[in-house]
């Protein structure tokens, strides 16, 4: 979105701070590595464009300490598995629990919990759900 505004007149211009240590071999070697996977996760395969230093060091940006992964793997790098995947669905945000933790809690199908919600339902009908369980 603001990729072509350089600069000052960039909206999320920093005064030119950056969290990375020479920060244009960092650009460097990221989109280098980035051609390199053909913008593909060396995790899941997907589409991706960050960058992962593999020793977790900001100072490193040597190629061979980069892996190119997608958002989600990032994520899962920094965090764990479980957690990301938990944390990132709108439904544990909204109701506490995933969509596949609904369906082994109270039975029922994913497209039944999805409809629910977009219908404005599924807090009514979770409610009714717990109190019987």
């Amino acid at each position: 979105m603001y990729r072509n505004i350089i600069g000052k007149n960039n909206p999320r211009w920093n005064g030119g701070v950056s969290e990375y240590p020479d920060h244009a071999t960092m650009k460097r070697n990221r989109l280098i590595k980035l051609r390199e996977a053909k913008n593909q996760c060396e995790v899941c395969g997907a589409e991706a464009y960050c960058v992962h230093h593999l020793d977790e060091s900001k100072d490193n940006h040597s190629l061979d300490n980069l892996a190119v992964v997608c958002f989600k793997c990032h994520g899962i790098l920094h965090a764990g598995r479980d957690q990301v995947r938990k944390a990132n669905t709108k439904y544990s945000r909204l109701y506490g629990m995933t969509l596949r933790e609904m369906v082994a809690k109270y039975g029922g199908s994913i497209p039944t919990y999805t409809k629910l919600h977009k219908q404005n339902e599924l807090k009514k009908f979770l409610d009714k759900a717990r109190y019987m369980v």
